[in-house]
């Protein structure tokens, strides 16, 4: 069994990329651009550097990305404040499993860490995690595992004593360079079947998670 279980955030633990597409497909509509299923495939899980170099590459240097990050960033803030955020299925259970069998969790996104906190905060699973990295210090974006390796480091634990569960490609690939072994549960879209290879298994949903880990 492992020692302890990495988290992603956003479309892993809580329902948040449907959230994210929502909010910049009308933000890049004010900006005068249509943004694809591409650009979005290829930001999520990565830093607000890398996406800002996707934004670029996609829509020329001019794009104000940081503008409209900004205006994302604002849209999805107002929706959690008015609807609280939305919580993926099985996490509060699978939290609870790991909880009782003594295995330690952490949390690694490139989402800012207060709001990673915010969102832990308002779902009351705050206490199930003891680390929480964050942009801040997540060091090189997904795919480089630097995040990972960090919060196996501050558990003190193994990379070969953890799982990481990933729904992104980025992830998949952060698991791989990472020497650790990773389960994908897919969000809106599957990553692409290079990196869905790099994975112990592909879940359906957090519910699957706990039976597949006592079988390891």
């Amino acid at each position: 069994m492992f020692q302890a279980v990495l988290f992603d955030m956003d479309g892993l633990m809580f329902d948040t990329e449907r959230l994210a597409k929502q909010a910049w497909t009308e933000v890049c509509a004010q900006f005068g651009v249509e943004i694809s299923e591409t650009v979005l495939s290829r930001i999520r899980g990565a830093t607000p550097e890398a996406s800002a170099a996707v934004f670029r590459e996609a829509y020329g240097a001019e794009f104000p990305y940081y503008e409209a990050r900004a205006a994302r960033k604002s849209w999805v803030e107002n929706f959690i404040a008015k609807e609280g955020v939305p919580v993926k299925q099985g996490l509060l259970t699978l939290l609870m499993h790991l909880q009782n069998a003594g295995i330690r969790a952490a949390v690694v996104s490139s989402s800012a860490e207060a709001t990673i906190r915010r969102y832990l905060e308002t779902s009351s699973l705050s206490s199930f995690f003891e680390v929480v990295i964050g942009e801040e210090r997540l060091g090189r974006s997904k795919p480089a595992p630097d995040g990972y390796l960090s919060a196996a480091r501050l558990l003190h634990t193994q990379p070969s004593d953890c799982l990481i569960l990933e729904d992104s490609a980025n992830g998949l690939l952060a698991a791989k360079n990472a020497g650790i072994t990773a389960v994908c549960i897919p969000d809106i879209a599957p990553p692409e079947e290079k990196a869905l290879q790099t994975a112990a298994a592909v879940l359906d949903s957090l519910d699957d998670v706990w039976e597949w880990m006592k079988q390891i």
